[in-house]
């Protein structure tokens, strides 16, 4: 039970059991809205609430929980987690339902950064990549397996039986983990919440969360509205839609299983690269929409590249707080998370102002300028690593 298999298929489980608990609402937003009596734009706010709790309890309670042992820590926000859940599930009005989710966002992102942060410690060298990739694949295969059977549960039944079934989950999840992860694992040196802040004041770390910000913010601005696209100008069936979100569902575990090879291989020089094709694609969006192949292709291909950036920033938050900073090893684990939800939002709103100004066929546009910042990001974030490595080097020589 505490082989490295067996711990990796427990830390990729926590990650699909949290990306089910985060992606639900929007597979079940219209049971939500018949059942309350409420607007869907309304209902919609679970989501954006959610995602501004994520981003900001994330490093505050990683803050925290840096003080302690790592099992501690988790056992306590996943036993608070099962019971956010749980209120979930019990939520007769509107207000219940949303306070629950609030209580699961607090702790969602804390436990995420817990699971890296045990990823990245108990993987050796040469499969920490490989390790954190598939910790970040837990979500991408909740959108393809969790959220449609949640969904359809709440089709076929009541949608408060979907939150049940992440409750049993959780619980698995927690006994696995109870028997197989380490439990006196915690961070090294000084463990005042202030020392810990030190980690943000590294130019490394400053430049580097802008980079998912931009990242998120490209995607999600595209994906965002890309159902509306299918429907409205590519005129899609709802069985057409259902296939193509599924097969963008699977491209995304294929992007986060690349972005573990590209961190093992200096991701970080080759993520401009990334964002470059990315531009093109999205340029090519508007060109393409009056051929359902031609857009499919790029669609298809402009996916498959969301997620190859995620594990190569990831190892740079840690490979600087490991360097540095080994009492921050939590919060270093958070920051890409964080940010990148701060990236979602930042995205959703640009592409709800884009699309109000100039229709949905501008998202690629939109989606471009960002990843067109992302590569000036990059290529700074690039040059400063190697000035720190040249420094580095000429102080041993001397």
């Amino acid at each position: 039970m505490k082989s490295f298999k067996f711990r990796f298929i427990v830390l990729v489980l926590i990650s699909f059991t949290l990306g089910c608990s985060e992606f639900l609402i929007s597979g079940i937003i219209s049971n939500i809205s018949q059942d309350f009596h409420e607007p869907l734009s309304v209902v919609g706010l679970l989501v954006t609430i959610f995602a501004f709790v994520y981003a900001i309890c994330t490093p505050f309670v990683s803050i925290i929980i840096g003080k302690h042992k790592y099992f501690n820590a988790f056992f306590t926000l996943m036993i608070i987690y099962i019971l956010g859940n749980l209120m979930s599930a019990l939520s007769t009005n509107f207000t219940i339902l949303l306070i629950s989710r609030i209580i699961t966002a607090a702790v969602s992102g804390a436990l995420l950064s817990i699971s890296l942060t045990y990823g990245n410690a108990i993987a050796p060298p040469k499969k920490r990549a490989f390790m954190i990739a598939w910790i970040f694949s837990g979500f991408s295969i909740a959108t393809v397996a969790g959220l449609p059977m949640g969904t359809y549960i709440a089709h076929i039944a009541d949608w408060h039986y979907s939150f049940w079934v992440i409750i049993g989950l959780s619980l698995i999840t927690l006994f696995l983990a109870s028997i197989s992860l380490p439990k006196d694992l915690q961070s090294a040196g000084d463990e005042s919440i202030f020392k810990q802040l030190d980690l943000l004041k590294d130019p490394l770390i400053i430049v580097g969360v802008i980079l998912p910000i931009f990242n998120a913010a490209a995607s999600n601005l595209f994906n965002t509205f890309l159902t509306p696209v299918f429907t409205g100008i590519l005129k899609f069936s709802a069985t057409e839609l259902s296939l193509t979100l599924s097969i963008i569902g699977v491209l995304s575990i294929i992007s986060s299983q690349i972005a573990g090879w590209l961190a093992d291989h200096d991701g970080l020089k080759k993520i401009p690269y990334i964002f470059g094709i990315q531009v093109i694609f999205f340029l090519l969006f508007y060109y393409t929409l009056g051929n359902v192949v031609l857009a499919m292709i790029v669609i298809l291909a402009a996916e498959l590249t969301f997620n190859m950036t995620g594990s190569s920033i990831q190892i740079h938050f840690f490979d600087v707080a490991e360097r540095s900073y080994p009492q921050s090893m939590v919060l270093a684990s958070s920051l890409n998370p964080v940010f990148f939800n701060f990236g979602i939002s930042l995205g959703s709103g640009a592409g709800s102002w884009a699309v109000h100004e100039f229709g949905l066929r501008s998202i690629g546009f939109g989606s471009a300028v960002f990843a067109v910042l992302a590569i000036f990001v990059v290529v700074l974030l690039n040059k400063m690593i190697r000035k720190e490595r040249d420094n580095t080097r000429s102080e041993v020589e001397q």
